[in-house]
């Protein structure tokens, strides 16, 4: 008879923690009706990213921070009050030399009115894609070291992917932070 009770025990032992362990991965995975639901947007994503800390490493890097913020700007739920953020975050990247061609408001300006014109036409830039690392070609000359390569952007317009190919230059500044000087639509557009 004791061999019977101390079975059942077990068993009773075994299912009872099987109940506590169900309760308690249901409370973990139960949303908290209280909490506000805050939408994770690319933006959002995006603007949590610190280059004073955690500046790129490579002209390649940079230029993918450049086209996640440039996908930022055009994206539907990127909202008006993120595009100043974003764009005093695009500008960490870019030369000193770059900055000093145009003022902060004036780039603020310039990229809301070139948001304003793709959100009318309905434009959405759907990807981007970078040169390879072995597509970079660095040098040096006078100025210092810089990096040629290039960032293609596939714009949607009207149900068809039109791809944007810009050759982009890069220096490295003094504290060996690649910046981006420059950047011209390239020869071979498609």
């Amino acid at each position: 008879m004791k061999k019977n009770n101390t079975r059942n025990t077990i068993i009773g032992l075994v299912i009872l923690a099987v109940g506590v362990l169900v309760i308690f991965i249901l409370a973990i995975n139960t949303p908290d009706k209280n909490a506000d639901n805050i939408q994770i947007t690319a933006a959002t994503k995006q603007l949590t990213k610190n280059y004073e800390q955690d500046y790129p490493a490579t002209p390649k890097k940079v230029l993918t921070e450049y086209g996640e913020i440039t996908k930022c700007f055009y994206a539907d739920d990127t909202e008006e009050s993120q595009i100043r953020e974003l764009a005093a975050q695009m500008r960490q990247l870019f030369d000193d030399e770059l900055n000093a061609n145009q003022s902060f408001d004036d780039f603020v300006d310039s990229l809301r009115s070139e948001i304003a014109i793709y959100r009318s036409e309905e434009k959405i830039i759907s990807s981007y894609s970078v040169s390879s690392s072995t597509d970079v070609k660095t040098g040096k000359n006078e100025y210092g070291s810089l990096a040629t390569l290039y960032l293609t952007l596939n714009v949607r317009d009207d149900g068809v992917i039109k791809k944007i190919k810009e050759q982009f230059i890069l220096r490295q500044d003094e504290a060996g932070h690649w910046k981006i000087l420059g950047w011209v639509l390239a020869d071979d557009q498609q």
